[in-house]
């Protein structure tokens, strides 16, 4: 007989979840004693406490009579109780047209550390919604990652299996004495990842990425994050360029007392989709600090430090003060030879403006227009 290791709560809590009916009046003698749903007069006995000297002998006898009646291997039905209380992702890598037994070490590293963001990003969502979150070390988050575990993985395709215990809470209602179950902040978490990626699936699919970022970038909650769009992106096995498959299984047990998510726990994304989420991550990109991109910018010159080049026409860089939002800064501009012609003409006429479209990096001490797109003397 192998060792089981399984706990007496984990094996009731399956049961019930089975329709088990507990007898409480054997509780008193340290037994857990179930009743078959199918009134066949079938029970399920076996210690209430995993360190007595009979609960192993007694819990095999139980287990082997679930996984017969289920069909299930013993294997299986193990695997079956231990995931009773806890909601689980399973990220797997599978292909159309050959078994995937393994992927490289280097593969799994990053998909673990994919995924750890994946769960950061969703939980700094739930904590504070915003279209990016640039720390992600707040201690629910934290604590989260420090309680989730890391499960045996499935045969076949690769699977990479990660599990929370699903704790709900209990509000008692003072005036009708009722019990209401809250959702843990796991929970939360793990439906805004299923959620988040069943809304990027779709929206690439219809080919509408920009009605995507749009929704939640006016939404004050915002459920999608660039980083959760980054942890998407680098699920991907890059080394043979096969599919990935997100599922999402809910705790058994907490589907007594909670509603069942009113969404689709799995979710595919084909290899060919990496350059679509890479698109959807760059909407989802924040501005670089002090980095704002195609502007339009009035202003005066300064200075004049360009260079003659080989075509003998002069170039380079210009000094401009220019007016952003009530804030007046010096600029330094990089021209091509006509755009500096212009400079200059400007400059002889005193107060002439320009107007430049480009992007401004502003720094500590120099501020730059980059990329420059069009630059023009204002008549």
């Amino acid at each position: 007989m192998e060792i089981i290791e399984v706990s007496a709560i984990d094996i009731r809590d399956y049961a019930i979840t089975q329709k088990w009916t507990l007898v409480k009046e054997a509780l008193q003698d340290g037994l857990f004693v179930l009743n078959s749903p199918n009134s066949d007069y079938m029970q399920l006995v076996f210690p209430k406490d995993d360190s007595s000297p009979f609960f192993q002998e007694m819990a095999w006898i139980t287990l082997n009579k679930l996984a017969k009646i289920y069909n299930f291997s013993l294997k299986k039905m193990i695997e079956q109780i231990r995931d009773v209380n806890d909601d689980v992702i399973s990220l797997r890598y599978f292909s159309e047209n050959k078994t995937v037994y393994s992927i490289s070490f280097k593969e799994a590293y990053n998909a673990i550390n994919a995924t750890r963001q994946m769960l950061l990003a969703s939980a700094s969502t739930v904590i504070a919604p915003a279209l990016h979150h640039p720390k992600k070390h707040r201690p629910e988050a934290q604590d989260l990652i420090k309680n989730t575990k890391f499960r045996h993985t499935e045969e076949g395709s690769f699977i990479l299996k990660i599990s929370h215990p699903c704790e709900l809470k209990i509000n008692h209602d003072l005036f009708t004495k009722n019990e209401q179950y809250e959702k843990p902040f796991s929970r939360n978490v793990f439906e805004n990842m299923n959620n988040s990626a069943i809304k990027i699936s779709s929206a690439i699919e219809a080919d509408d990425i920009f009605s995507l970022f749009n929704n939640e970038k006016m939404n004050q909650r915002p459920e999608i994050s660039y980083d959760f769009c980054d942890s998407l992106s680098k699920l991907f096995d890059e080394e043979r360029e096969i599919p990935f498959q997100l599922i999402f299984n809910w705790s058994k047990a907490s589907l007594q007392k909670i509603d069942k998510p009113n969404f689709s726990n799995q979710v595919i994304f084909p290899y060919s989709n990496k350059s679509k989420i890479d698109a959807v991550k760059a909407y989802f990109e924040p501005p670089k600090q002090g980095f704002l991109r195609e502007e339009t910018f009035y202003g005066t010159v300064d200075t004049l430090d360009g260079n003659v080049g080989k075509d003998e026409k002069r170039s380079g860089y210009v000094t401009i003060t220019i007016l952003y939002k009530n804030e007046t800064f010096k600029v330094k501009v990089n021209l091509s030879s006509n755009n500096y012609q212009m400079a200059l003409k400007a400059h002889e006429k005193g107060n002439a403006f320009v107007k430049i479209i480009g992007d401004l990096r502003k720094g500590t001490r120099h501020h730059h227009i980059e990329n420059v797109q069009s630059f023009s003397l204002v008549e």
